[in-house]
């Protein structure tokens, strides 16, 4: 034992060492010196502001992340352009519209949405949803966060109005691209996915809603599952999708735990990822 010990620590540092010699200083002949030699010669800068420097000119030296970047930009203002020009475009006006306080609840929601990953990622590590048909350890483990981890109220509190920002930011959000008319031709696609992200968001909040397994999460249950039943030719499916099984059971909490943490993410990070580049694609709609 003490034998293969030895040869596996051997087996790393000659690894590393490889990797050393791997990782050697380029020769000065070596392009895109000029970011290195600038960290090196002044002395002025600290450590983060050196740091940085150096590990962006060791990525564009070997992955030419300006050139590239240099090449996509200027793809995308040298190709004819679909969309029609903003009036400001048109004009080279100041922009005064993308800066207007209805203009960034977009933004908000997808502030919203970070930290909502963030501090729900902190909590799971901590939340039991149960085991073996029994919910019970939902609710104990969200009073141990409650009570007895540190900093544990507060994080869940911030996941608490977090959800509430998102929610009232989004619907505020798709009130603003209809009344405004940013929906029509030819935006109608993102307006779309709006809605569909405007009714996941409300899902999402749902599925958490129940998490806690408390007497307010059981009358959410019961009343959402009642909904499923009753929805015309796929309420047993919903139900049963939803909610495992057509009446509540002890498997209700592991389903929703497992829809609001694995399911849910992907989906909505993907479709906020789609909305986000046509929305980089086409620009911000002015009102009509």
């Amino acid at each position: 034992m003490t034998t293969m010990f030895w040869i596996l620590w051997f087996f790393i540092a000659f690894v590393v060492v490889l990797v050393a010699f791997t990782l050697r200083k380029e020769s000065e002949d070596m392009p895109r010196r000029d970011i290195l030699r600038a960290v090196e010669s002044t002395g002025k800068m600290g450590v983060a502001e050196r740091s940085f420097l150096w590990v962006f000119s060791w990525l564009d030296t070997r992955f030419r992340l300006q050139d590239y970047w240099n090449m996509s930009k200027g793809a995308y203002y040298n190709m004819d352009r679909q969309m029609p020009l903003t009036h400001a475009e048109k004009y080279k006006l100041r922009i005064i519209w993308y800066w207007y306080p209805l203009y960034c609840l977009g933004g908000i929601s997808f502030l919203s949405f970070i930290i909502l990953v963030i501090t729900g990622t902190v909590l799971g590590i901590y939340y039991v949803p149960g085991g073996e048909g029994d919910p019970s350890p939902a609710y104990a483990s969200m009073q141990y966060i409650m009570t007895e981890l540190p900093f544990g109220y507060i994080l869940r509190a911030v996941h608490h109005w977090a959800t509430h920002f998102m929610v009232a930011s989004v619907f505020l959000h798709m009130c603003r691209v209809y009344f405004t008319g940013a929906y029509r031709n030819p935006r109608e696609l993102n307006w779309l996915i709006g809605v569909a992200l405007m009714f996941l968001t409300i899902f999402f909040g749902y599925s958490g809603y129940l998490l806690p397994w408390d007497s307010l999460a059981y009358g959410a249950a019961v009343i959402g599952i009642n909904m499923a039943n009753s929805s015309p030719l796929i309420g047993k499916f919903a139900a049963t999708a939803l909610f495992s099984g057509t009446s509540l059971t002890p498997r209700t909490v592991t389903r929703m735990y497992f829809i609001h943490v694995f399911i849910l993410p992907v989906i909505v990070t993907l479709l906020i990822i789609i909305h986000l580049f046509i929305v980089w694609v086409q620009g911000i709609a002015e009102p009509h």
